[in-house]
């Protein structure tokens, strides 16, 4: 590959240029444009040397009319080939961020992989998150997944078997994640019970997007009580020989029965069936939570998964940050340092 001349193309759209090959299913156009639905924002990705570089980003339209850009939601951030140069990352990030620039984006948020190879040593990023903890699975077959576990989480397999729930694998439908769908239904009643963010429920359009994208490589795990009604369910995202638990729900009176451990335990199998190589759990909402001890207990390694911000436009950013101050009646200084970004999205609005 030659270093000199690098040229950024903008892919945007529902596909990507035939033989342009995608590190992980983060950098992907069918996941990248439901993202941007849950976003607010317009998915593209920015590639240069045939795909040996690849950043996916979702960018957002400011009130004035500037724009800033953020990963899609999950892991992605910068993918550099190992075939890269030190010196060709340079000019590829130095020709990224210059290719932003003219498209009127003040700054970008970076959500990094920690499963395909990401680019380092790129000028001008500040660290946002650092090492928050994620499990991947890499069993070489049933036996090793099963004793790879912790003793409890097999325990709660065997009790959710014994207790007559029984799992399966297959390909999601639109009627699965249509507004009132099994999946739907329990996932939305799963993210209430938990009081969760707004960020954590999605609507109609964006469902639509991730089925019409991902087609038959988004997968459902389905838990059923011994009547046949849902107990347990996860979305899954296969990308080649690798699968990723997207989004997962329970009826809270059947999780004490082992169902999410069952639920877990059929994805692996169903991996292992098909030859898939890593099984990505993901961590928790925050470092070392109950969740993540949940997705701990299944064995796996343990990977870092780091967010990191870059400022494009320090003058732009300065004048949203400090409007954005008088809104939230607080000092520049104050969402500046409060390590949120961009800075000028943080705080809370006085009413």
């Amino acid at each position: 590959m030659s270093n000199k001349n690098c040229i950024i193309r903008v892919h945007v759209g529902h596909q990507l240029p035939e033989g342009l090959p995608s590190p992980d299913v983060y950098f992907t156009s069918g996941y990248g444009r439901a993202a941007g639905v849950m976003a607010g924002g317009k998915w593209g990705l920015l590639e240069a040397y045939n795909g040996a570089w690849q950043v996916p980003l979702i960018v957002r339209t400011l009130v004035d009319g500037t724009k800033d850009a953020i990963s899609p939601y999950g892991y992605s951030g910068v993918y550099a080939s190992p075939s890269m140069s030190s010196v060709q990352v340079a000019e590829a990030w130095s020709a990224t961020v210059n290719r932003l620039r003219e498209l009127g984006v003040i700054s970008m948020l970076l959500r990094h992989s920690p499963l395909v190879p990401q680019a380092s040593d790129l000028s001008g990023l500040r660290p946002i998150i650092s090492g928050h903890p994620t499990i991947v699975l890499e069993p070489a077959d049933s036996d090793a997944a099963w004793t790879g576990m912790e003793k409890n989480c097999r325990k709660r397999i065997r009790k959710a078997l014994k207790n007559g729930y029984v799992a399966d694998v297959r390909q999601a439908t639109v009627q699965d994640l249509a507004s009132g769908g099994n999946f739907r239904r329990l996932y939305e009643e799963t993210m209430q019970r938990l009081d969760a963010s707004p960020q954590y429920f999605f609507g109609d359009d964006y469902y639509t997007e991730l089925i019409e994208g991902l087609g038959s490589n988004l997968l459902i795990a389905e838990v059923k009580d011994p009547t046949g009604a849902v107990a347990a369910s996860a979305l899954l995202m296969r990308h080649e020989q690798r699968l990723h638990t997207h989004l997962s729900c329970s009826k809270q009176e059947d999780a004490q029965m082992g169902t999410n451990n069952l639920s877990t335990w059929a994805s692996t199998q169903y991996a292992i069936e098909q030859g898939i190589r890593q099984i990505h759990l993901g961590g928790g909402v925050s470092p070392r939570d109950s969740l993540f001890t949940f997705k701990r207990s299944f064995g796996g390694r343990e990977l870092e998964f780091n967010v990191s911000g870059l400022i494009i436009d320090h003058e732009l950013y300065q004048v949203h940050t400090k409007n954005r101050a008088e809104v939230c009646d607080v000092t520049t200084d104050t969402l500046l340092a409060s390590n949120y970004f961009p800075a000028y999205r943080g705080g809370t609005p006085r009413v």
